[in-house]
């Protein structure tokens, strides 16, 4: 292969990595690691405006991610990782629908079905 069909993708690469080193410079980084308890921390902010704080122990965790989104919109999340599941939260997730609601409770209230006892054939 000649140096001049290498030279494009070299191009491009460079251009690339020149492009994605500057979206996600971080700017301010701060780590604790888990300590003998489990304990730890973390938080750091891009560059491309992108803040992040969590903490959590052996039992779950807890944070909140801030970035504005591609059409500029600020967006914040919190969440909440336990022993129930991951638990996002914010302005901008859609709202469970109120027929999922009822059949979930539905769900909740009833017996389990024996599904060999419930087959007819």
């Amino acid at each position: 292969m000649s140096f001049g069909k290498l030279q494009l993708p070299l191009t491009l690469i460079v251009l690339l990595t020149s492009v994605v080193a500057d979206v996600e410079r971080t700017i301010y980084y701060k780590n604790v690691p888990p300590n003998a308890a489990g304990l730890y921390s973390f938080e750091f902010q891009t560059s491309n405006g992108i803040t992040t704080k969590g903490a959590g122990n052996e039992h779950g965790a807890v944070g909140v991610v801030q970035y504005v989104s591609r059409e500029g919109i600020p967006i914040t999340f919190s969440y909440v990782a336990d022993a129930n599941g991951y638990q996002p939260t914010g302005d901008h997730l859609p709202a469970i629908p109120s027929h999922v609601l009822r059949q979930l409770e539905y769900i909740r209230t009833h017996p389990r079905v024996d599904e060999r006892k419930s087959r007819r054939w």
